[in-house]
């Protein structure tokens, strides 16, 4: 019985509308759920609508740069419960997450069905659905430029790449992490080095309509800064799967955070000299295995880190297990810690006692992974270029090559020049037996 007929035309679509419908209904199971994070941005709300709504903007009102702000006056004139306007806004960045994913995915994978496919995973991972929906959080919205910016840089568009860094930095300090990639790629030559120029020039075009309302620009432009940002993380870390999970507590906080800035940024810097060094051809898949690791590493090594902090890892990992296939496991691993560390929020209101040590082993294998395999790739890269073929069927088919690249396995013997062109040329007729004595090189015995 012959079972080999295709199935009609419209069965795939009819799956990926099902995936589409599950993705819309879990993160419509969540809307109710309000955590403290959300009680904050109620009262930003409240602050906002007491200020006049869009006139609010020009008030200092929370610790968030000006462009979330913006969105948050939206909500004022939408209709409908302040947490389901709020939680909708975040998950159009989880659309956007998905779109800047398919279009990554095409440029690895063109013309087939693995494009669709990524982009429903993204809108299915698990912390992805988590952090709007469920949570309440906003690292979409700055993950998913972040995003935008390396797929911009892939297709060769670096003047849009970098402005999507800078809105990036623009919705949230951690818009940084990626920020080592564009080093990169200007020392690299890959892009001009007045491209830099866009990322600052998006976040203050960002800046400017508050600025216009009223609000101080200085206080604005310093809203990073680590007297103003510092004083909501006084801890090492915040229940991230970093490094700091792995040390001891020690009553040497302050040496230890800085510590950490400077090892960070010997890491980073330590990366790209690899790279710069060794002249590594930056292709596609190698630009996104860097901006993969750099989004694991930095905030692994970071201190003052929160759980939600490798956001970014969680969706950059999966655009790498597309790219690079063989490490599919990276992203598993990032899923596995991440989900770990946010357990005192799943959990609640008794969560259980889960080591911070485990979920950061598990970080921690992920970035030797992906590190391992840039590097090691980066170093054969080199070998393979300054190896000297030893094969026959490499060599190139002029006899003067050959001898130029065998010319180290000839005994250093006086012999004049007729003799040498005899040897490698003989005549017509001539006595061409090289088991004969008369040729005396082991070249020619050869």
């Amino acid at each position: 019985m012959q079972t080999s007929r295709k199935p009609p035309p419209h069965a795939e679509a009819l799956l990926i509308a099902g995936l589409v419908v599950i993705a819309i209904l879990i993160r419509w199971a969540g809307w109710r759920e309000k955590t403290g994070d959300m009680s904050i941005f109620f009262h930003w709300h409240r602050q906002l609508r007491e200020a006049g709504g869009w006139r609010g903007i020009g008030s200092e009102i929370g610790n968030y740069n000006a462009p979330f702000l913006y969105l948050l006056a939206f909500t004022i004139y939408l209709p409908g419960p302040l947490i389901l306007k709020i939680k909708a806004i975040f998950v159009i960045f989880d659309v956007l997450l998905a779109f800047f994913t398919y279009r990554l995915a095409g440029l690895r994978w063109p013309g087939s069905r693995i494009p669709a496919a990524a982009a429903l995973v993204m809108v299915l991972l698990p912390t992805v659905v988590i952090n709007a929906s469920f949570w309440g959080q906003m690292d979409a919205m700055w993950a998913a430029p972040a995003l935008g910016g390396v797929y911009y840089l892939l297709r060769g568009k670096p003047w849009v790449g970098v402005a999507l860094f800078g809105v990036s930095l623009a919705i949230k300090p951690q818009g940084v992490f990626l920020f080592p990639l564009l080093l990169l790629l200007v020392l690299a030559g890959k892009i001009p080095w007045r491209t830099l120029l866009a990322a600052p020039a998006a976040f203050l075009l960002l800046d400017v309509p508050a600025v216009i309302a009223g609000r101080n620009p200085i206080e604005l432009l310093t809203i990073y800064s680590m007297d103003r940002q510092g004083i909501h993380v006084p801890a090492l870390s915040l229940r991230a799967p970093n490094v700091f999970a792995l040390l001891p507590s020690s009553p040497r906080d302050d040496t230890l955070r800085t510590l950490g800035y400077l090892i960070t940024a010997a890491m980073v810097l330590g990366v790209i000299y690899v790279l710069i060094a060794r002249a590594v051809d930056l292709t596609q898949e190698r630009v996104v295995t860097v901006a993969a690791l750099f989004s694991i590493m930095v905030p692994f090594l970071l201190p003052g880190m929160h759980e939600r902090y490798f956001f970014l890892a969680d969706v950059m990992t999966l655009v790498l297990a597309v790219f690079v296939p063989r490490l599919w496991f990276v992203p598993l691993l990032v899923q596995a810690s991440s989900l770990l560390a946010y357990q005192p929020y799943l959990a609640r209101p008794n969560p259980p006692r889960l080591p911070m040590t485990i979920p950061a082993t598990l970080m921690l294998i992920a970035l030797a992974a992906a590190a391992y395999h840039l590097l090691r790739e980066a170093l054969a890269n080199q070998k393979a270029q300054t190896t000297i073929p030893n094969t026959p069927a490499a060599l190139p088919p002029s006899p003067t090559v050959v001898v130029k690249q065998y010319a180290d396995l000839v005994e250093a013997r006086p012999k004049s020049d007729s003799a040498a062109l005899t040897a490698l040329h003989p005549t017509p007729g001539a006595n061409t037996n090289l088991a004969e004595p008369r040729p005396k090189s082991d070249f020619a015995r050869r």
